[in-house]
């Protein structure tokens, strides 16, 4: 035990608790090359498509002290508090004040590398209190947590990360709670967690079920039953659950208005499937206790991420065959380590443990506990003296080679069954190269442990060693193939995209009204290796976009754009792809810009109905249908106008061929169009990935060619024009594409004339991106059309008043806000509140009032 002796064993404990970390993080992110300490930034993933865009609006929220809970940069518009609680509440994230937009990615990479470092210092802060022994093993330990397999996976995920700085904390705390009463580190913990991040906090709440059946099992004398255990540990059990319950009613501010908007998401339904008894992993799982299990391609798909390093996987077997462990401790850990594998497997249990969704990519978000378990009952296991045990280590180490070599095999049978259908993945995918390194590290391992074992100095050095090479090379192996930027190109790029959106944003704003602004940014999109579609680029350029990429986006929004023809992948994204002559009006896309590698293309449309319009009553009973879009567009206009003339119009088919190369599957359709105006193809429930479309010879933009499907223009047609479609596709589609349809452009520009003196006249459109949660404006009303329709989601949190008298907000063309309003002219204000703001701020106030009203109990019993 290297620093248990001498008086200064604490002070030199918490100096390498604190260097080993920083030294070890620095050193791989100066091999990977990672800004500050190299050419490259971290905007891969998710990094890039999301939490850039929102670190830059809490950057200006936060700069300008100006705090909206509403934003038009989202989409259509949306509630700004599940984006906060979700992804920005991690206070380190401060650190983006002392950088320019454009230096962001670097403000990124420094608060991951902060985060890593916590992680490790809080377990190894964790593992010498609980124990009181200043150990270096306890060093490893934080180290072997801070970059565990979890860590080296979802790093990226940096939103995460505060969840395993705190829990070290929270369980010591809980440990307080339980042995001797004292809850204060354990509410801190907790509320900590919870309130950086409440996923995380729903996850590790659930743990703490499991932790606390652990302590309670590891106490229970033998000469007490289960039942007469439990009730011995009844005034703990009900202790617990008091402080947990005013905890979470502590953190409720940020709680219940989160809960209540997730609800508007398309994540509030379950799923039958994702509740059937089966597992969720095979017997390929073993891999992942090895070294380079995953990399960067299987960051969506994989096995759990078991990788703790090869001293506290084989440590953790060793604890529970050791002759120096009590058969009653072994019982805890096995229901603490059980309980945990256990519901990763089983599938319900892994749907309620990951709030009752399955994780759309980036699978078992708890199996950090299990590395946190491990390594635990390691170190525990190792002060016991159970690396005396020779024979043991060695069996155990073989042992689970074995496992890990069978893991391998699976891995590859069942990856070449998948072959045929040339899917892969890469949970099954495995390079069996790396199994030598398994194997190496196994055997260093175990004979270093032996070592240390006999109290060999040079052992537990080595040790050291041994870890944090196998940690780092598992994350080389993690972030293998990741398409890392280049930091210099993003800044220029950024700044030039800056300087030419910023040009066009002067016209815009010069504008009497509220417009939508879309931008394709090649340039921009070109520095990123992988497909990237600028989501969320509006809160990068401050332009008023409808695209939008986040686990908490408005299903209304989703479902209006979707089955209005605007690519859609998932419940979580919306592209700017698929508009048409129709939505680009209703919706206000009057700009479209075009900023190529060499040239740039500016389309300004004459008309469009800005934030709102006047519509026939009918609009308030419109139902969209799914993959009934040219449909919907009908029975929306239809809808506005109070008519059933036909806006479009099909055209005839003449014929259609289907043919087979090499190379890909093709499909041809002539029709003769029979409206004048735009035509265009849709092609329901079909990735366009690997699909290319020409339209009389002309190919289009590989634009059209994404992981979504949209509309498709086919372009401005004469009626009675014969017209050719030849669609060429990497995969046989279901049928031959023939959901053609045509707007009649003589009817839509009647109904666009009244429009355009029904308008909503918007105040202070420019006040918008700043203060989205308040506006107003004023409108004139016919008597055929009186209700005024708001192209922003359904919200029940919107107060409408018009002429100064509240008025009721309806739901209108499926999912936009509607106000039911009378002839003549109105002036309409329109104020946002959090739905459930004032209650979580009264259950947190009620919260905080248990505590104080509890630990003034206790002080009065204590003096009793």
């Amino acid at each position: 035990m290297l620093l248990q002796r001498g008086r200064h064993a604490k002070r030199n404990f918490y100096i390498l608790a604190v260097l080993i970390p920083i030294l070890l993080v620095s050193a791989l992110f100066v091999m990977i090359g990672i800004a500050p300490f190299g050419p490259h930034n971290l905007l891969v993933s998710d990094l890039s498509t999301q939490y850039l865009q929102f670190f830059s609006e809490l950057k200006r929220q936060l700069t300008h002290f100006s705090f909206s809970g509403y934003s038009f940069l989202m989409s259509l518009g949306d509630n700004l508090v599940p984006i906060y609680a979700y992804y920005l509440l991690s206070p380190l994230n401060i650190i983006t004040l002392f950088f320019g937009n454009a230096q962001l990615p670097i403000a990124i990479d420094l608060i991951i590398w902060i985060k890593l470092i916590l992680c490790s210092i809080s377990m190894s802060w964790f593992l010498a209190k609980k124990y009181q022994a200043y150990d270096l093993m306890a060093v490893y330990g934080g180290v072997a947590y801070g970059l565990c397999g979890f860590v080296s996976m979802y790093f990226y995920d940096l939103m995460w990360l505060d969840a395993l700085i705190w829990l070290p904390v929270m369980v010591y705390g809980l440990e307080k709670l339980y042995y001797r009463g004292k809850p204060a580190i354990y509410i801190i913990g907790l509320i900590a967690i919870i309130m950086t991040n409440f996923y995380m906090g729903y996850i590790i709440c659930i743990f703490n079920v499991l932790y606390l059946a652990f302590l309670i099992k590891k106490n229970q004398p033998f000469n007490l039953t289960f039942t007469q255990n439990l009730d011995a540990n009844r005034s703990k059990i009900i202790r617990f659950i008091w402080y947990s319950l005013l905890s979470a009613m502590s953190a409720a501010v940020v709680l219940i208005p989160t809960a209540i908007s997730m609800l508007a998401t398309g994540k509030k339904n379950l799923l039958s499937a994702n509740f059937l008894f089966k597992g969720t992993f095979g017997l390929s799982f073993p891999v992942n206790l090895g070294v380079g299990g995953n990399d960067f391609a299987g960051r969506l798909v994989h096995n759990p991420s078991f990788f703790t390093g090869s001293l506290f996987i084989i440590g953790s077997v060793v604890y529970f065959f050791s002759k120096f462990i009590s058969k009653r401790d072994k019982q805890a850990a096995g229901i603490l380590i059980g309980g945990i594998f256990v519901g990763m497997w089983f599938l319900p249990f892994n749907t309620i443990w990951h709030m009752m969704q399955q994780p759309a990519g980036f699978p078992f978000r708890m199996v950090f506990l299990f590395s946190f378990a491990i390594i635990m009952i390691t170190y525990e296991g190792y002060l016991q003296g159970m690396f005396a045990e020779e024979k043991l280590l060695i069996r155990s180490s073989i042992g689970i080679a074995a496992a890990i070599l069978i893991g391998y095999v699976f891995a590859n049978i069942e990856g070449q069954k998948l072959m045929e259908f040339r899917f892969d993945i890469p949970q099954l995918s495995v390079r069996n190269i790396v199994f030598a390194f398994v194997a190496g590290f196994m055997i260093v391992t175990t004979i270093v442990m032996i070592g240390v074992g006999k109290h060999q100095r040079i052992s537990t050095i080595l040790l050291g060693f041994i870890l944090a090479a196998e940690l780092g090379l598992n994350f080389m192996i993690a972030t293998d193939g990741a398409p890392f930027g280049n930091q210099k190109d993003f800044e220029q790029t950024y700044a030039q995209s800056t300087k030419k959106i910023g040009a066009v944003e002067k016209r815009y704003r010069s504008d009497d009204g509220f417009y939508r602004f879309l931008v394709i940014n090649k340039p921009f999109r070109n520095l990123f290796k992988v497909p990237y579609n600028g989501y969320n680029d509006s809160f990068l350029y401050r332009n008023h976009g409808i695209s939008s990429y986040s686990s908490t986006l408005n299903a209304n929004t989703h479902h209006v754009l979707g089955d209005l023809g605007f690519s859609t992948r998932n419940i979580r994204r919306i592209d700017l792809l698929g508009g048409t002559t129709i939505t680009n009006y209703f919706f206000g896309l009057k700009y479209f810009y075009f900023i190529g590698n060499q040239s740039q293309h500016l389309i300004v449309r004459k008309q469009t109905s800005g934030l709102g319009f006047m519509a026939n009553d009918q609009i308030q009973h419109l139902k969209l249908k799914r993959d009934r879009t040219f449909d919907n567009l009908n029975h929306f206009v239809q809808a506005v106008s109070g008519t059933n003339k036909q806006y479009l119009v099909k055209p005839t088919i003449v014929s259609t061929a289907k043919y087979v190369t090499r190379d890909y599957f093709g499909y041809k359709v002539q029709f003769m169009a029979n409206t004048k105006g735009p035509h265009y193809l849709y092609i329901p429930r079909t990735r366009l990935i690997g699909v290319s479309f020409y339209v009389n010879g002309q190919k289009l933009s590989n634009l059209y060619s994404g992981l979504g499907t949209e509309m498709i223009p086919m372009g401005y047609m004469q009626k009675g024009q014969v017209s050719t479609v030849t669609i060429h596709a990497n995969k046989e589609l279901s049928k031959i594409p023939q959901d053609l349809s045509g707007i009649n452009m003589t009817n839509l520009r009647r109904v666009e004339a009244y429009q355009n003196t029904h308008k909503f006249k918007l105040q202070q459109p420019n006040q918008l991106n700043e203060h989205g949660a308040h506006f107003k404006g004023h409108v004139n009303v016919s008597g055929r059309a009186k209700t005024l329709v708001l192209t922003i989601p359904f919200d029940k949190g919107w107060r409408v008043k018009v002429d100064g008298h509240q008025q009721a907000v309806k739901k209108a063309a499926g999912g936009l806000v509607g106000v039911q309003l009378s002839p003549g002219r109105h002036e309409i204000a329109f104020n946002y509140h959090i739905k459930g703001l004032l209650a979580g701020a009264l259950v947190t106030l009620a919260g905080l009032l248990g505590l104080c009203g509890t630990a003034v109990w206790r002080r009065f019993q204590q003096k009793l």
